[in-house]
């Protein structure tokens, strides 16, 4: 056989609808499995509950006054 044969053949399976279809169905079998397996879940985030912010921290002011009162009520 000569290569113009050969090219003929080889045109003629490669228009071949059953070879187009084969070769898109593997594609993206191919493309679905990379996707399994370097899938990662992303991480849970944090929930905030209402109502459960911090309080903000006593000023100096107020802490000595307490503390002088606990003193005072200690004698």
């Amino acid at each position: 056989m000569a290569i113009k044969e050969y090219l003929s053949v080889i045109l003629g399976v490669l228009k071949d609808f059953r070879v187009i279809g084969t070769v898109i169905v593997m594609i993206l079998v191919i493309q679905f499995a990379k996707f399994v397996t370097t899938y990662k879940k992303k991480p849970p985030k944090p929930k905030n509950k209402k109502g459960t912010k911090a309080e903000p921290a006593p000023k100096k002011e107020e802490t000595k006054a307490e503390g002088g009162e606990a003193s005072a009520e200690e004698k």
